[in-house]
């Protein structure tokens, strides 16, 4: 079985950081919605840029607009931080991309976009890439999230999670936790020693990005974690602490926790580690009936389906 180093954020020193990091780069990239973090995006730019010069080369916003002119995310943004760059995803064009919406594809259209104009002749080996939420709470974030994400990597990860300890965290122990436990086979016992294994907040090399499939939507976190264990890749679990954020509604639970397990099972599939048979097939459509708080019957019947992309590196 695949060893997983673990790591506290006690663990981690700036001056450590800077002593590994040599001449490799480290770019901290967030992930925006509309206009729903514009405030919080503000404050926490505003906690990493009180790192000392060199530890972070770049921050990004990996931001999706809702209307097709700025907003106020942008605004916010390019009015107080002129050296942050905002990659609007919907104005990014990858060669095997449509329009299509989704955390994962915005994810990779922004990876694209940093391997074609921010490599500048460097290795993507030697590139560090440092996902971030931005709608963490900000008396939980701080500087130990680049500090010790991008710290495991340094010290020899191609792969680190971010762990933490969440109020409510329904998702992670409902369901991921009970799933990555139901099928026994040692290419996936890895899954189970993830602390959080559906944290936004992680980091790689962007060869280790380039490498690995993203899904669109709700089963991005959980692809990159199968692949990630199956692969020939060296991984870190980092205990960043406490942490919360906005809490979703259930109906939004329900969705999420549908795709969690669609993206697991599909990709059991596509490994061959199970098969399904006499016409089985995973479904996309999330179908339930549930009694509302008005004695009503209410019908679900929405179609998750999520696109599973080919790694970056095939098109690159």
């Amino acid at each position: 079985m695949k060893k997983i180093v673990k790591y506290n954020h006690s663990d981690f020193t700036i001056d450590e950081f800077l002593r590994l990091k040599k001449d490799k780069k480290v770019l901290a990239v967030f992930s925006t919605f509309g206009e729903r973090e514009a405030d919080l995006i503000k404050e926490k730019i505003c906690v990493l840029k009180r790192l000392p010069d060199g530890v972070i080369d770049k921050i990004i916003v990996n931001h999706r607009r809702i209307s097709e002119t700025s907003d106020k995310t942008e605004k916010v943004i390019s009015e107080l931080y002129d050296d942050v760059d905002v990659i609007v995803s919907n104005c990014v064009s990858v060669p095997d991309m449509n329009n299509e919406n989704g955390k994962g594809a915005d994810m990779r259209r922004t990876l694209y976009r940093i391997n074609m104009e921010y490599l500048k002749g460097m290795s993507a080996e030697d590139v560090l890439i440092v996902f971030l939420d931005a709608d963490v709470l900000p008396e939980f974030f701080g500087e130990h999230f680049v500090i010790c994400l991008a710290g495991g990597v340094l010290k020899g990860a191609d792969y680190a999670k971010a762990g933490f300890w969440r109020d409510m965290g329904r998702v992670k122990k409902y369901v991921a936790q009970p799933l990555f436990s139901v099928i026994d086979h040692p290419a996936l016992k890895t899954l189970t020693e993830f602390s959080y294994p559906l944290s936004g907040e992680c980091a790689g090399t962007l060869r280790f990005f380039n490498s690995v499939r993203f899904w669109q939507m709700y089963g991005v976190e959980t692809g990159m974690l199968i692949d990630a264990s199956m692969g020939e890749y060296s991984l870190a679990d980092i205990n960043l602490g406490l942490y919360d954020h906005e809490h979703h509604n259930d109906i939004n639970i329900q969705k999420m926790s549908f795709g969690i397990i669609r993206a697991y099972f599909k990709s059991l599939v596509d490994h061959g580690i199970i098969s399904l048979n006499k016409g089985a097939a995973v479904s996309n459509i999330f179908s339930a009936e549930y009694i509302d708080s008005n004695s009503k019957r209410v019908i679900l019947q929405e179609n998750l389906n999520e696109i599973k992309y080919q790694p970056l590196k095939n098109i690159l």
